[in-house]
């Protein structure tokens, strides 16, 4: 349509880069100059400007200023031209000078006149909104004048319709020429607008009514704390009356990936080739470019964009036009013109421009489905493509709703900062979350790639059609993206049981986590965008997917479909608060169950309830409590949780069968206990049937010992993921100190005849925590001879044979990468023969297998194993290659080896800054480097802080990484003291997490070693 097209009177003219051009007064300027942030102060300006074709021109700046100071004389002082004569200017700088040292001598002895340090009276229209986003001081703009709004939300009687984008990048100088026009509607009379500018040098604004009449722009601030920037006009904008606001700005390509920035790649030959790439999540596009950068201001997006011939460019939408615009813009220049978009976010908008091809599919409804990647990657990206286009047919035929787009692009960047950004209709992705290659890449990897691509593909319905209205509610479309990427995985590949999978990677490590005394609520406020990393973690997110998926299960499959088929019709291209949903779930039920009072006792307190089972004659007794981990008594531990409306009571929906009735029952707990007959002659009750219900189920002794026994005599009474939560469930209460010891450890006896991946995933992290808690006592290389009578059986059964199921290969990774690490000899003999061929003849090596092979060469070679290794990561251009190899080289046993490598994590050039974590975390699991992990963090701190710059998650998640394994009194008394009283800014939470875990392993460590210690003297002798 003709609207999709920029019209000369939509567009600021864009000059050549690198040029000169003689402005109207006659002076020269430098074309390509760039500037930093401008320093806006009150002005008042003319109501046109020469560069958006405005006929009323006085005289101002026509293009870039050779300097910043003629920037910002030309965007913020009076347009005009002054002259006076050399005397006349003495005397006038004479008095000046004399007036100012009047007025410092007056100031000096009378003294402050106000508790503010910078003197100034609040302006009439000063906004105080009244409302936890108000800040606690008064804001100073750039210019020392109070701010006159008060509030890191924006004000809502604007709302933006329609940005028209036009964007000139240099992928040599890194400038950006650009100009946006945004289209906005007025909901009440007002005379100032408030939005988001960061790092850009405007260069010209002009505000229009609909008839082209232009507005007396009288001021303009800015405030760098809150990246706001405020215009005011001597007219009102009235009420149900839209405007038009455009500004030209310059700004500057980033080097960090977020905001609009460069990365490259080497290609084939060796070449370094650039590319620039957006990430705008979560307050990034204001970087880009002026905006309303919240999620509630949706609006139309237009681009254009003007690049090389040698690139191409995408964006959300498909681009419906591109000009070569010869001689003008310079030799080889085009300018792509896209399709307007649907209503959305800015956090949403995306583009890249790049030297990249691709592959396309369509889906069903004919729906594009295109994979871009550089040109030697590009064998790898047909996995992703299939699965993307299946995922996008299996959600428009679950939730019943059409995809909205005529396209959807996944696109491999280099360097990118997260696994993947769910942009509408441009997907980015880090390298190893889009490429699989069936013979380098593991079977763990291959899964990961399908998993990533499913969950940003359900982000196009829940997420980008229908939003949050503020970052509130950003953990309810994480967790729903997080339990649908498994059901469609799930839905593709049958046979790998993935929601018996999910127990493992989700259910289990959030429940681990939430069992803290500083965990904290699914929901929680969110004062400052900038907080959304430190406040949505894997409680947020993986027991926000728990939460669905025991929602899922007792509202059931059909009336789930029917509220989100419900929830997309009715809230499409809106943002929703949380409760929407519920509500939507709680119609379709017929109002049969109230969602909303159900689920807000599992989102709005924290933790989650212990179910303790008893018999007493013919009845069951089920009481619920707060589950905790923790080095207190129990009931001092609660008086000092946070006050909880539903004082740590739950609605929970209760699943059983027993030792007479497989037939699986459900009985409501309302916040209360219960109680229900069974018959007598029963010897068990399996409850919370499959893990599906995000709670702990503590038995009585009798039970316990029941259950053991069948488990003994035979297993496969129990489906594999109630085998999994009940090793889950038994070993977690002894860390609580609710279980003696000997009951999960005569329990895990029965894993002599298991021969599943999921309960032997489960088993295995526990075994190797436990060891690891063990290693300084006297139990350990006892505890090590255990869990080779554990894992001897099943390593023989699953061997080095090539044909597996998937299950299988993940099942032999697992199984014989503990065996290596356990000093099970038969596993490292192997290994080791097959890393000697691969190192002295290249002899491949089954991809899922590498990890065991590589581990066991360098764990039990020395340096030359090592050094091999180190070389084949440097060199090879395989990102999956390169992660696993990571982690292969921190399980060395020689300490210098090891800190040479910690020290190679200082330099990002060698080691990425996304896979700095991936070092520590296996080289603090290693005992051998345990302690060094953590000196290196401590000594080099202040250098990882700068050197990752914004990345405030990765931070904390060194502290956790480092610090989880130590165990001893001096262990928490170095971290402790290490960080009292520094500001760790969003690695608090961790901080508080990892000094409370370090306590816990004390105590656990006291209170069960001697237990411990002889049960494995009394059964292995």
């Amino acid at each position: 349509m003709p609207q999709n097209n920029p019209s000369p009177t939509d567009a600021i003219q864009l000059e050549p880069m690198g040029r000169y051009k003689q402005n109207q007064n006659g002076n020269v300027y430098a074309s390509g100059t760039n500037h930093s942030v401008t320093a806006p102060i009150t002005h008042s300006i003319c109501q046109s400007s020469p560069l958006i074709h405005n006929p009323c021109d006085t005289g101002g700046v026509v293009g870039n200023e050779s300097n910043a100071g003629t920037t910002k004389k030309s965007l913020y002082e009076n347009h005009g031209v002054a002259a006076c004569s050399h005397n006349r200017a003495l005397c006038i700088a004479t008095i000046v000078f004399a007036l100012l040292f009047t007025i410092a001598i007056i100031i000096a002895f009378t003294g402050p006149q106000s508790d503010c340090t910078c003197a100034g009276e609040k302006p009439p229209n000063f906004v105080d909104e009244g409302t936890n986003m108000t800040r606690t001081f008064v804001p100073r703009a750039t210019n020392g004048q109070i701010f006159p709004w008060n509030n890191i939300r924006l004000p809502t009687s604007l709302k933006p319709t329609r940005y028209n984008l036009t964007i000139h990048p240099n992928l040599t100088t890194l400038e950006v020429r650009s100009q946006v026009s945004i289209e906005f509607h007025a909901d009440k009379d007002t005379n100032f607008i408030v939005l988001h500018c960061k790092n850009l040098t405007i260069l010209d604004k002009i505000i229009q009514d609909k008839r082209g009449y232009n507005l007396t722009i009288n001021k303009i601030l800015e405030y760098p704390g809150a990246e706001q920037l405020y215009i005011e006009t001597r007219e009102k904008f009235r009420k149900r009356h839209n405007y038009t606001l455009k500004i030209r700005f310059n700004s500057k390509l980033n080097k960090n990936p977020e905001g609009f920035y460069i990365t490259s790649y080497i290609s084939k030959e060796g070449d370094k080739r650039y590319l620039a790439a957006t990430h705008f999540k979560p307050t990034f596009a204001r970087t880009a470019f002026p905006c309303f950068d919240e999620p509630q201001f949706k609006a139309k997006f237009r681009l254009t964009i003007f690049r090389d011939r040698f690139h191409i460019t995408l964006f959300n939408t498909p681009v419906v036009n591109t000009d070569d615009l010869g001689f003008y813009m310079g030799t080889g220049l085009l300018r792509d013109d896209f399709l307007e978009t649907n209503e959305m976010s800015t956090y949403l908008v995306a583009f890249v421009i790049c030297d990249y091809t691709h592959q396309s599919k369509q889906t069903e409804r004919g729906v594009s489905v295109s994979v871009y990647t550089s040109l030697p990657y590009m064998p790898q990206a047909s996995f992703a493509l299939n699965t993307a286009t299946y995922v996008l047919n299996f959600f428009e035929n679950f939730l019943e709703t059409s995809y909205p787009l005529p396209k959807l692009d996944l696109v491999a960047i280099p360097g990118f900062a997260d696994e993947a950004m769910e942009n509408w209709g441009l997907i980015t992705y880090r390298e190893t979350a889009i490429l699989y290659d069936n013979n380098e890449t593991a079977i763990t990897a291959h899964q990961w790639v399908c998993m990533i691509i499913a969950h940003e593909v359900v982000h196009q319905w829940l997420g980008n059609l229908v939003s949050m209205k503020w970052w509130d509610d950003l953990w309810l479309f994480e967790g729903l993206a997080i339990y649908f990427e498994y059901l469609s995985v799930n839905s593709y590949y049958p046979e790998w049981r993935m929601m018996e999978q999910f127990i493992i990677d989700k259910t289990q490590p959030a429940l681990a986590l939430d069992a803290l005394t500083s965990s904290h609520p699914v929901t929680a406020a969110v004062n400052d965008p900038s907080e959304t990393e430190t406040i949505f973690d894997t409680i947020s997110y993986s027991k926000g997917a728990a939460i669905f998926h025991m929602l899922a299960n007792f509202l059931q499959d059909e009336t789930l479909r029917n509220g989100l088929t419900d929830y997309l019709d009715t809230y499409k291209h809106t943002n929703v608060d949380v409760k929407d949903l519920w509500n939507a779930f709680s119609r379709n039920t017929n109002h049969t169950l109230d969602v909303k009072a159900i689920l807000e006792t599992w989102t709005n307190q924290m933790g989650f309830p212990l179910i303790t089972i008893t018999r007493e004659g013919n009845e069951i007794v089920a009481t619920q409590e707060r589950y905790l981990v923790t080095v207190e008594s129990s009931n001092s531990s609660v008086r000092s949780l946070p006050k909880s409306k539903y004082e740590y009571k739950w609605y929970v929906p209760l699943t059983y069968f027993t030792s007479n009735d497989s037939e699986v029952k459900q009985i409501w707990m309302n916040m209360t206990d219960v109680r229900f007959e069974l018959d007598s002659n029963i010897s068990w009750i399996k409850a919370n049937v499959n893990q599906t219900g995000f709670y702990r189920v503590m038995y009585g002794e009798e039970i316990w010992r029941a259950i053991i026994d069948k488990l003994r005599k035979n297993h496969k009474v129990f489906s594999a993921a109630d085998r999994s939560s009940l090793i889950d469930d038994a070993f977690s209460l002894c860390r609580a100190g609710l279980l003696n010891a000997s009951i999960p450890l005569e329990l895990s006896l029965y894993l002599t005849k298991e021969k599943e991946y999921v309960p032997w995933a489960t088993a295995i992290n526990h075994l190797k925590t436990w060891a690891r808690r063990l290693s300084e006592s006297l139990s350990y290389k006892m505890f090590l001879k255990y869990m080779r009578r554990l894992l001897k059986p099943i390593a023989d059964y699953v061997g080095w044979k090539k044909k597996r199921t998937h299950l299988e290969k993940l099942l032999c990774a697992e199984v014989l990468s503990a065996a290596v690490l356990c000093e099970l000899n038969e596993t490292i003999s192997a290994a080791k023969v097959q890393f000697q061929k691969w190192m002295q003849f290249n002899e491949s090596i089954d991809p899922n297998l590498k990890e065991v092979v590589y581990s066991a060469g360098i764990k039990y070679g020395g340096i030359t194993e090592w050094q091999h290794c180190w070389n084949i990561y440097n060199n090879t251009t395989s990102p999956t290659e390169r992660k696993l190899l990571l982690k292969a080289l921190g399980t060395a046993s020689d300490p210098w080896l090891l800190q040479r490598y910690l020290m190679e994590t200082l330099d990002k050039n060698t080691v990425k800054p996304e896979d700095v974590k991936v070092v520590l975390a296996v080289v603090a699991e290693n005992p051998e480097g345990r302690l060094l992990a953590w000196r290196h963090l401590k000594a080099y701190w202040p250098t990882m802080h700068s050197l990752y710059g914004n990345g405030t998650l990765l931070m904390g998640s060194l502290i956790s990484a480092v610090t989880a394994h130590l165990s001893t009194p001096y262990d928490f008394y170095e971290v402790s003291i290490y960080f009292s009283g520094m500001n760790v800014g969003s690695a608090a939470r961790s901080l508080e997490q990892s000094l409370e875990i370090i306590k816990l392993n004390i105590n656990w460590v006291s209170q069960n070693e001697e237990e411990i210690y002889n049960w494995l003297r009394d059964n292995f002798k």
